[in-house]
């Protein structure tokens, strides 16, 4: 997926890590994203995930791609200026 000039990829994830209401770690079923400078998938800029019944409702592509692009979003200018920092070099 593109995003705001970044590459977006998706994968399915059944490993990640997440405390529920009693503090006890349990694994969730969801996806890792994860963020590109460029198509070539050489600099990657970031990578988070959104778990089901944290940060996604359900266990959806359409559902974890909102997600990605509000994240996006909110991040998109640490991300421009990794970019610039990095591009000096």
């Amino acid at each position: 997926m593109r995003y705001k000039g970044f590459y977006v990829k998706i994968s399915p994830d059944t490993d990640l890590h997440r405390a529920d209401k009693d503090g006890i770690d349990i694994l969730c079923k969801g996806f890792t994203i994860e963020v590109f400078a460029d198509e070539s998938e050489k600099l990657e800029i970031d990578v988070f995930s959104a778990a089901v019944d944290f940060e996604i409702l359900e266990n959806s592509l359409s559902e974890v791609e909102q997600f990605a692009k509000d994240y996006i979003g909110c991040e998109e200018k640490e991300y421009r200026r990794m970019i610039d920092e990095l591009s000096e070099y």
